[in-house]
C-alpha cells in the first residue's frame, strides 16, 4: 500500500505541474466537534471514475475494490452516505495540498477536484414553515418546521446558533418542558426537536424540528456549530 501511494503520488504531482488551473470544487460536510472532513460517497465516486460495490445482506461497501471499514463513514441528511477524506487514500486516491489555505485537492490518476470546507448558514422561511441547511453551496438538510403560533410568533432577524447547545435542555418558561437537540438562537428562543411538528405555527415561540423519520432535530444538532448565521424571514 506505501509503494502504491508513492507512484500514485509521483503521478498526481506530475500532473499537477502538467495540469491547467480550475479543477472542480467540492464543498466537504462537517460535524460539530469533529475535525473529520467528509464527501458524499457517490458524488466522490462519479468525479474519480470509480465503481461503488454494496453488500446488503453483508451491510458491507467498496469503494474502488477497496473494501470500506463499517462505521467508518457517516449519513448526510438526505439519505446520501459519507465518506472521510482520508480514507480516500486507501482506495487509490492522492490528497495534496490546495492553491488556497484549508483547500485539498483529490486525485486519481488524470481525475482529481478540488475539496472546500465552506462557511455553514441556516434559512428558516416562517411563510413556507421551512428550514434549510447550508454548507458552502451544499444544501445539507431541508425539513418542515412548526414556528410560533399566534400571539407567541418566532422573532424574525439575523441570528446565530448558541451559546447554548444541549441535548436535552429543559423549558424555565414553560414548566421545565423537554427540548431535546436544542439549539438557542434568540434568548428563549431555541431550534429543538418535538413529537408533534405539523407544518403550520404550533409552538410557544420556538422553531419544532422532526424527531421521527431521519431525526432532522438531532442531524441539525450534531452538524451546526455554535456561531452559525441563522436567517428567520417572514417572506
Amino acid at each position: 500500500m506505501i509503494h502504491r501511494s508513492i507512484r500514485l503520488a509521483l503521478g498526481a504531482v506530475a500532473l499537477l505541474a502538467a495540469s491547467p488551473v480550475g479543477a472542480a470544487v467540492v464543498d466537504a460536510i462537517t460535524f460539530d466537534r469533529n475535525p473529520v472532513i467528509y464527501l458524499p460517497l457517490n458524488e466522490t465516486a462519479r468525479r474519480l471514475g470509480w465503481k461503488v460495490e454494496r453488500d446488503k445482506k453483508k451491510g458491507t461497501v467498496k469503494l474502488n475494490g477497496i473494501s470500506i471499514p463499517p462505521k467508518s463513514g457517516s449519513r448526510a441528511f438526505y439519505g446520501a452516505d459519507l465518506i472521510p477524506v482520508p480514507l480516500l487514500v486507501d482506495a487509490g486516491a492522492v490528497i495534496l495540498p490546495g492553491e488556497l489555505p484549508g483547500e485539498l485537492q483529490v486525485w486519481s490518476w488524470t481525475r482529481h477536484f478540488t475539496v472546500t470546507v465552506a462557511p455553514k448558514r441556516v434559512e428558516v422561511s416562517l411563510k413556507r414553515q421551512r428550514l434549510r441547511a447550508w454548507q458552502g453551496n451544499r444544501l445539507v438538510l431541508q425539513t418542515h418546521i412548526s414556528s410560533g403560533r399566534s400571539g407567541r410568533s418566532t422573532p424574525a432577524g439575523e441570528f446565530k446558533a448558541g451559546p447554548d447547545k444541549e441535548r436535552m435542555h429543559y423549558s424555565r418558561l414553560f414548566n421545565n418542558a423537554p427540548m431535546p437537540w436544542a439549539v438557542q438562537i434568540n434568548g428563549h428562543v431555541f431550534i429543538h426537536g418535538f413529537s408533534s411538528v405539523p407544518s403550520y405555527p404550533a409552538s410557544h415561540g420556538c422553531i419544532r424540528m422532526p424527531l421521527s423519520g431521519k431525526n432532522a432535530a438531532r442531524c441539525f444538532y450534531e452538524w451546526v456549530d455554535r456561531g452559525t448565521p441563522v436567517s428567520v424571514s417572514r417572506s
